[in-house]
């Protein structure tokens, strides 16, 4: 893999970066063929492999490509990669000091990725981990719109999926703005799209309602054990959430 590299932040519908052929061809290819086949589990898509899972550890360990995708990610490289591409809105919305931020090698199990709290609190505020999920969605899948854990730092997604190719109707990542704005990004190969976890970044996806091959992607999180952002005060919270439902509403009928 190549060094991180900051990209131009795009400030609509909410600041994030999306980069296209974002890994080098040759190493995209070697990944993308040996993508594997994701057994039904817990997560959003019901379709996951994660650390710890036998078939991922199997891929990691034996996979060169894969081995070294997974290690680049869980690095202090990664944690200042990210904190740099976003440093204006981390400065001036983290309700954490991250200017010290660090990684340490912790893995968020499966039963606390479904919890808005972390069952213990293991390291300080600054202490920042990853979690790398090799993901499918399949027709039928869609997120509403959501806004990750506040304990989320950012949120990286990389797709190993051509939608036209595949002949897939729906299953765009949707941005909404708060003003009801929303832009749709189309799954294709080696494009990353990157947000900060902030109480501006809601985002869905459109149901899934046909396709030849599964939406294959990576999605990668870098965390805090502890709460980043300030809690949305409820009134917001509502009219955003309906701002998202009414866009994704709005796609579903047009499908």
């Amino acid at each position: 893999m190549s060094a991180f590299a900051l990209a131009p932040v795009a400030p609509e519908p909410f600041p994030h970066v999306q980069a296209e052929r974002w890994l080098d061809d040759a190493v995209y290819e070697s990944l993308k063929a040996a993508f594997p086949d994701c057994p039904a589990a817990s997560g959003p898509t019901g379709y996951t492999l994660f650390r710890g899972d036998p078939d991922f550890d199997r891929l990691v360990a034996e996979h060169p490509g894969w081995g070294e995708f997974h290690a680049r990610f869980h690095s202090q490289d990664f944690v200042d990669f990210a904190l740099a591409q976003f440093a204006d809105i981390f400065a001036r919305e983290c309700r954490v000091d991250l200017s010290r931020a660090r990684y340490v090698p912790y893995v968020e199990d499966r039963i606390d990725k479904e919890r808005g709290q972390l069952r213990r609190i293991e390291h300080a505020a600054d202490a920042l981990w990853v979690r790398v999920d090799i993901m499918q969605g399949r027709t039928g899948y869609a997120r509403a719109a959501h806004l990750d854990h506040r304990r989320r730092a950012a949120t990286l997604l990389l797709y190993f999926s051509d939608a036209d190719a595949d002949g897939m109707e729906g299953g765009d990542l949707l941005l909404h703005g708060p003003d009801g704005a929303t832009d749709a990004i189309r799954p294709r190969d080696n494009r990353m799209v990157m947000f900060p976890c902030h109480n501006s970044s809601l985002h869905s996806v459109s149901p899934i309602l046909r396709q030849r091959r599964p939406r294959n992607f990576v999605q990668v999180t870098l965390s805090s054990s502890v709460d980043l952002w300030e809690p949305l005060p409820l009134p917001l919270g509502a009219r955003l959430r309906g701002l998202g439902r009414r866009a994704l509403s709005a796609l579903s009928a047009r499908g």
